[in-house]
């Protein structure tokens, strides 16, 4: 049987890292938040007597010998449900990846929960939480089925939080990755750690200076004066997660179709934050 399931990205809206725990994870404090842009994934599923994954167009983005997400997404819920299977699943990909858009993250929840779906929900809500945990700290969020929540923690504790609706873009500077490991070790050489809690939610003229985002100091793009004159034209601009890529919010299509005409020496990715959670 044939599934379709896309794999929407998401953004952080303020980013507070706050000192690494015994366990070597960073407790955080943000605000999660859906946007229209994603992949789509394609799952072929049938009957068989061993388990068998495979997964199509990666490559691109899979390190050489490197597991994809979606594979251990796939054989984790095989191995928690007792259920075997033959799947082939295949990605259109449109998330950037080591971009801070939780692209991996989210495509490792679509598989888990379409399998889900697809075999009658035989994994409750809560041990479909508790699987995702395993296979990364944004992948919870994903799974939650909100379009935008308060994440503590890891990013596991989630509380449901209002979504907004405006139009944004995402900026990406050709041949930029971060990676998530050494982007946390440039935060722990800070002589100071915040501890502030993030407001929300908030009119978007009041996001600037109050949504902080600490992974902003490590970005190059931020100091480049191309971006600068670009961030200058949107109402809130900031690095997506850990980065590399940025967003910049507006109030209206008119202001951001008026930034994606500019000559842009980036790309620019037109999307939205959503306001409901689409499956």
């Amino acid at each position: 049987m044939i599934i379709e399931k896309k794999a929407y990205a998401k953004v952080n809206l303020g980013l507070r890292v706050l000192s690494k725990r015994p366990d070597g994870f960073h407790p955080l404090k943000t605000i999660f938040h859906l946007i229209d842009l994603h992949d789509v994934i394609t799952l072929d599923v049938s009957e068989s007597e061993e388990p068998e994954v495979t997964v199509k167009g990666n490559e691109d983005y899979l390190p050489p010998g490197g597991v994809d997400l979606m594979e251990k997404a796939a054989r984790l819920f095989s191995s928690a449900s007792g259920i075997v299977f033959r799947a082939v699943i295949t990605i259109e990909k449109h998330i950037p990846s080591q971009a801070g858009l939780g692209g991996g993250s989210s495509d490792a929840s679509a598989v888990l929960t379409a399998l889900n779906e697809h075999f009658g929900s035989v994994l409750s809500h809560e041990k479909l939480m508790e699987l995702s945990l395993t296979l990364g700290s944004d992948v919870p969020f994903f799974t939650s089925s909100h379009a935008a929540a308060y994440g503590e923690g890891r990013g596991e504790i989630l509380q449901k939080a209002e979504p907004c609706d405006y139009p944004c873009i995402i900026v990406r500077k050709k041949g930029d990755a971060v990676s998530t490991r050494e982007a946390f070790r440039i935060l722990d050489e800070r002589a100071n750690v915040p501890n502030d809690d993030i407001s929300w939610p908030l009119p978007l003229s009041s996001w600037r200076g109050v949504l902080v985002n600490d992974f902003d100091i490590i970005q190059g793009i931020r100091r480049e004066d191309e971006f600068r004159t670009l961030a200058a034209q949107a109402s809130y601009d900031s690095t997506t997660g850990s980065g590399s890529c940025q967003i910049l919010v507006f109030e209206n299509e008119a202001e951001r179709d008026a930034v994606m005409a500019e000559l842009s020496s980036y790309e620019l990715i037109p999307t939205r934050l959503m306001s409901l959670h689409r499956a």
